[in-house]
């Protein structure tokens, strides 16, 4: 079997382009609402924002602080098959499965809607306090 004729185990790497590529760094209407319609999603990503090179360990450990409900298995199979393909078809991180690396790549709507969430969330805390017994 000739070079040319070897199987590429990158195609989907190599499909992707770098997001400095981009001559338009936006995203598709309403993409940037679904990323954040999901809790752990709208952590993970405020996660990378400020850690933006991180070991899926880390991650693992984000998404187990924040539902108790989720498991290390659990949350290892959520950021495998539904946030980082998510995130990285929209060109906002980078999954290195060899050194199972994140990389962030930074993304301007996506860092604003983030802080508006965080926002949000505070202003419904400080708006109904937990009742005293």
């Amino acid at each position: 079997m000739s070079d040319s004729e070897q199987p590429n185990d990158t195609h989907l790497e190599t499909s992707r382009r770098h997001p400095e590529e981009e001559s338009d760094s936006s995203l598709p209407p309403g993409t940037v609402e679904r990323i954040l319609s999901d809790a752990q999603r709208r952590a993970l990503c405020q996660y990378l924002v400020e850690s933006p090179l991180t070991s899926m360990d880390e991650l693992i450990d984000l998404l187990v602080q924040h539902d108790d409900s989720c498991g290390r298995e659990t949350a290892l199979i959520r950021l495998h098959h539904i946030h980082l393909p998510m995130l990285e078809d929209c060109g906002i991180l980078t999954y290195e499965a060899r050194s199972e690396t994140v990389r962030y790549w930074g993304h301007e709507e996506l860092e604003r809607r983030l802080e508006l969430c965080r926002d949000s969330e505070t202003n419904d805390v400080n708006d109904h306090p937990k009742s005293r017994t």
